[in-house]
């Protein structure tokens, strides 16, 4: 499956390094493709009952993740710019 995606992403790279892409910016081709994506998954996972039934742990899960990544990310910046900064300092 990884490869069928590998594969229409560099078809898709090296199509948009050879055919003009105006079309895409001006009708916003992007935008629409990406609320296509969302929508599909969505009915993916509202058709699937089994992940249905598991929503709340996977909730709970998801977002543990991005609140430790939050924290995890601020405490790192904050330490690396006191490192800099005293860096400069010197």
């Amino acid at each position: 499956m990884i490869w069928y995606v590998l594969v229409m992403f560099f078809v898709g790279f090296f199509a948009g390094r050879f055919i003009k892409s105006e079309w895409i910016k001006k009708y916003k081709v992007v935008m629409v493709l990406t609320m296509l994506l969302l929508f599909s998954l969505g009915l993916e996972i509202g058709a699937n009952d089994e992940l249905f039934k598991k929503i709340d742990s996977i909730f709970l899960y998801g977002f543990l993740i991005a609140l430790f990544g939050s924290i995890g990310s601020f405490v790192v910046g904050y330490f690396l710019e006191k490192i800099v900064k005293v860096g400069i300092k010197k």
